[in-house]
C-alpha cells in the first residue's frame, strides 16, 4: 500500500498537475501524500509488509542536506526559510521512497511511475513541437522566457511580429509554440513546465527512465524444477555438471529399449531389437516433428519481440524527444544509457548496435553555431565563478540556492558537483560524492554479488546502476545538486537495498573509511584538473 502511495507522491512532484488544473491550485497535495506515506509505510511496518533497512545512502544522504541548510543559515540567515524548506521536501521525498518502495512490488511500482512520468513529459514535449507559433506574453521580469507563457491567440513568425500592437503595451511578448497542459516552447526548443522547464532537465529525466522501462520489458525468471530461486544471469548451477549434446545421456530414452523380450513362442521375427552400439557410438536424437518455422525457439523469439516493441517505442519517442529539444547533456546521456543497456544485454552486438544509433543522434541533436560557443564560454565563466567563492568563502561556501545571487550573470552552476563546492563548500562535495558512489555501490553489489535475491531485485540492480550512471554524467553539466527527480533516482538505489536485505539477510552493502578518503580525494583531483583546464582555456 505504501508503494503506490509514494508513486504518487513522486508523480505530484514530477507532472505538477496543480499547476494546469485550476480545480487543484491552492491545495497542498504533495503534503498531503508525504503524509500519507508515512502513515501506510507505518502500517505496512505493523503489519510486516516491510522491513525497513538502512541503505549507506540515506546517512550520507540527510548530512549533505543538513549541512547545506547550516552553511544557508551561517552565510545567508534570510533565504534560510524558502531554501530550507525546499531541501525538507527533497530529504522527504528521498526518505519515503528509499523505505516505502524497499519491496519487490515497490520497486515495480516505482519504476511504472518514473517511466509513465517520461511518457508523459515527452508525448506533451512532441505534440508541443508540432503546434504552429504564436504570440506568448511572459511575465515583466522574465526575459528569458524561463517561466510560463500565456497565449494570446495572435500567430507570428518572429518576436517582432508579437509586438506589433500588442494587448499588453510593453509586455514581455515571444513568438513561441504552445502545447498541451498550458506548456510552450522556449527559442523553439521542446519542454515541459515546473522543473522540468528546462529543455536539458527534461531530457536527461527522460533519458534516466530507458534502463527501467527496459527491465520492465524483461521476462521474469520462473522457479526452478529443484524449488530454489532462480539463477542469475551468468551463474552455472554449483555442483551440476552441463550436459553436454554428446554426453552419455544423449541417446538414452525413458523407456526400456527391445533387448532382453521374450521371443514369440511361434519363433516369428517379432519387433525388431536394436542392434547394440558400438562403444564411443552415440544414437541420434530424434527430430521433431514440427516444421522448422513453427519450433519453440522461433515462437519464443517472436514473443521477446513483440514483448520488446512498447519499449523500443519509448526509446524512440524519448529520442525524438532529445534531438527537438537540442539539449547536448541529454544527448550525451541518451547515448550512454542506451550503448550500456545495449552492451548489458547483447555484447558486441550492443556496441555496433550503438554505433547505428549514435551518429544519426549526434548530427541532428545539440546545438551548433555562435549559440552552443556561447553557451560553453558561458558555462565555462561560471565554473570559475564557482572557484571564486570556494576561495572567497575559504572552502564553507555560499549558502544553499545562493549561487545566482553571488553569481554577476545570475545562474547557478550549470554543474552539480561545483555547485555542492561553491554552496556548501569543501565538506558539502565530499559528503555529495559519497551519496553518489554509496547509491552506486548498492545496485552493483547486488548485481554481480553472489547473494540469493529475488528475480525483481535481480532484474531491476543493473537497470538502476545504468540509469545512476547517466544520472552522474548528466549532472556534470546541470545544476541538479538539490533536485527532487536526482534524490528519486537515489531513492530508488536505497529501496533496492531494502528490498535485496529483506530477501537475503546476508546483503550488507557499507562504505569504508578507506573508500570514502579514496572518493573525497578523487573530488579534490577533479577540482584542481577543473581548475587547471580553465587556466589553460584562459
Amino acid at each position: 500500500m505504501a508503494a503506490w502511495v509514494v508513486c504518487a507522491l513522486c508523480a505530484l512532484v514530477i507532472i505538477k498537475p496543480q499547476e494546469f488544473i485550476p480545480e487543484l491550485s491552492g491545495i497542498p497535495l504533495v503534503h498531503a501524500a508525504f503524509g500519507l506515506t508515512l502513515l501506510c509505510v507505518a502500517l505496512d511496518v505493523v503489519w510486516r509488509r516491510l522491513k525497513p533497512a538502512l541503505a549507506p545512502q540515506v546517512v550520507y544522504a540527510l548530512a549533505f542536506l543538513a549541512w547545506a541548510a547550516l552553511t544557508t543559515a551561517l552565510k545567508r540567515p534570510t533565504a534560510l526559510e524558502e531554501r530550507g524548506l525546499q531541501l525538507a521536501t527533497v530529504a522527504g521525498v528521498f526518505v519515503a521512497v528509499s523505505v516505502a518502495a524497499a519491496s519487490p512490488r515497490g520497486l515495480r511500482a516505482l519504476a511504472i511511475t518514473l517511466v509513465g512520468c517520461a511518457v508523459l513529459t515527452t508525448a506533451v514535449a512532441i505534440v508541443q513541437a508540432f503546434q504552429p507559433h504564436g504570440c506568448m506574453l511572459a511575465a515583466p521580469e522574465d526575459w528569458e522566457g524561463k517561466g510560463e507563457l500565456e497565449p494570446d491567440g495572435r500567430p507570428c513568425e518572429t518576436n517582432l511580429d508579437c509586438r506589433k500592437d500588442p494587448p499588453v503595451p510593453d509586455g514581455n511578448y515571444r513568438c513561441e509554440r504552445p502545447g498541451p497542459l498550458g506548456t510552450s516552447t522556449i527559442d523553439g526548443r521542446v519542454r515541459y513546465r515546473g522543473s522540468l522547464a528546462d529543455p536539458n532537465e527534461l531530457s536527461l529525466m527522460a533519458g534516466l527512465s530507458i534502463p527501467l522501462a527496459i527491465a520492465l520489458a524483461e521476462r521474469r525468471a520462473g522457479p526452478r524444477r529443484d524449488g530454489r530461486p532462480p539463477r542469475s544471469p551468468g551463474r552455472s548451477d554449483a555442483g551440476r555438471p552441463p550436459t553436454l549434446p554428446g554426453g552419455p545421456d544423449a541417446g538414452r530414452s525413458p523407456r526400456r529399449s527391445g533387448a532382453g523380450r521374450p521371443r514369440p513362442p511361434d519363433g516369428g521375427a517379432g519387433p525388431p531389437v536394436a542392434a547394440p552400439l558400438a562403444p564411443g557410438v552415440v544414437a541420434a536424437r530424434a527430430r521433431p516433428a514440427l516444421p522448422l518455422l513453427l519450433t519453440d525457439r522461433l515462437l519464443s523469439r517472436i514473443c521477446a519481440a513483440l514483448r520488446a516493441l512498447p519499449v523500443a517505442a519509448v526509446i524512440a519517442a524519448i529520442g525524438a524527444m532529445v534531438v527537438m529539444s537540442r539539449s547536448r547533456s541529454g544527448l550525451i546521456v541518451y547515448l550512454a544509457v542506451l550503448g550500456l543497456s545495449f552492451i548489458r544485454r547483447s555484447g558486441a552486438l550492443g556496441v555496433i548496435a550503438a554505433c547505428f544509433v549514435g551518429p544519426p543522434m549526434l548530427l541532428l541533436g545539440g546545438r551548433s553555431g555562435d549559440e552552443a560557443t556561447e553557451s560553453s564560454e558561458e558555462r565555462a565563466a561560471l565554473l570559475r565563478e564557482a572557484f571564486e567563492m570556494i576561495r572567497r568563502t575559504r572552502g564553507i561556501g555560499v549558502g544553499a540556492g545562493q549561487f545566482g545571487d553571488e553569481s554577476s550573470f545570475g545562474l547557478t552552476a550549470h554543474n552539480s558537483y561545483m555547485l555542492a563546492a561553491a554552496e556548501t563548500g569543501l565538506l558539502g562535495m565530499c559528503l555529495f560524492a559519497l551519496v553518489l558512489y554509496a547509491s552506486l555501490k548498492v545496485p552493483l553489489a547486488i548485481w554481480l554479488g553472489d547473494v540469493e535475491v529475488g528475480p525483481t531485485a535481480r532484474r531491476f540492480a543493473p537497470a538502476i546502476f545504468v540509469s545512476l550512471c547517466g544520472a552522474l554524467i548528466g549532472i556534470f553539466f546541470l545544476s541538479w545538486a538539490y533536485k527532487d527527480v536526482l534524490y528519486m533516482v537515489l531513492g530508488a538505489s536505497a529501496a533496492l537495498y531494502g528490498a535485496a536485505r529483506a530477501e537475503d539477510g546476508r546483503v550488507s552493502v557499507r562504505v569504508s573509511a578507506r573508500e570514502a578518503a579514496l572518493v573525497c580525494g578523487g573530488m579534490f583531483a577533479v577540482l584542481a584538473l577543473l581548475n587547471v583546464v580553465l587556466r589553460f582555456l584562459g
